[in-house]
């Protein structure tokens, strides 16, 4: 769990946000409470991740309601339920949206705890990855589409030779790209590009892949 992470608590009862904010703050977690989902939206800082506990029974939208809209604006925010009328219908609804966990009022404060810190370790974990996939999507943009293929050819185990040979290109002017590819994205190593494309869940899409896919079953 970074630094960063924050817990949002929303409720409608004063007492009980005042409570979970104390409860938060005293083992050491950085914390904010609003009245309604309309306040915890409109306040919302979007780059921020972090873990929601939300009522599920809120004036104006419901926490069901603002949890869609944590999906739907994709925030890096992890859902946990609280709820004194969590029915079957309900709780279905919540974990279909993707909440982390449910509790029922009053609920158990060191499992809250439990679930609000592994919550936040996910999302951090997550969040990383797709900071390194942003990132790397970045450095991969500044490829032509020479280098590409190229790269492409790489990824799948070819020599430069025989990158040379399929794209019908001299050694030299496949040496010159992959120079160009690893000054582009900023490594000096094929492992530690490979490492980055892995990362960044990248993958061959153009017909080069399925056309190498082709020729080593036919091989």
């Amino acid at each position: 769990m970074t630094s960063e992470s924050i817990v949002y608590f929303v409720d409608d009862d004063p007492a009980a946000r005042e409570s979970l904010l104390q409860l938060a703050k005293s083992v050491g977690l950085r914390a904010y409470a609003y009245s309604s989902g309309e306040e915890f939206l409109d306040q919302l800082q979007p780059a921020e991740p972090g873990c929601v506990v939300l009522d599920i029974r809120l004036p104006g939208i419901s926490g069901l309601e603002v949890h869609r809209r944590i999906n739907q604006a994709n925030l890096p925010l992890i859902v946990i339920f609280l709820s004194a009328h969590a029915d079957v219908p309900t709780t279905v609804q919540a974990m279909k949206l993707g909440a982390h966990e449910l509790f029922q009022k009053p609920c158990n404060t060191t499992r809250l705890i439990e679930a609000i810190r592994q919550a936040m370790e996910k999302n951090d974990s997550t969040y990383a990855r797709q900071i390194k996939r942003r990132e790397a999507d970045q450095l991969l943009s500044e490829l032509s589409a020479e280098e590409t293929k190229v790269l492409e050819l790489m990824f799948l185990g070819r020599t430069n030779q025989e990158i040379a040979d399929y794209l019908q290109l001299s050694l030299r002017t496949v040496q010159f790209r992959r120079s160009s590819i690893f000054r582009k994205t900023n490594v000096n190593s094929k492992a530690r590009l490979f490492d980055m494309l892995f990362d960044a869940g990248w993958s061959p899409k153009t017909k080069i892949a399925a056309a190498q896919e082709v020729g080593r079953q036919d091989s």
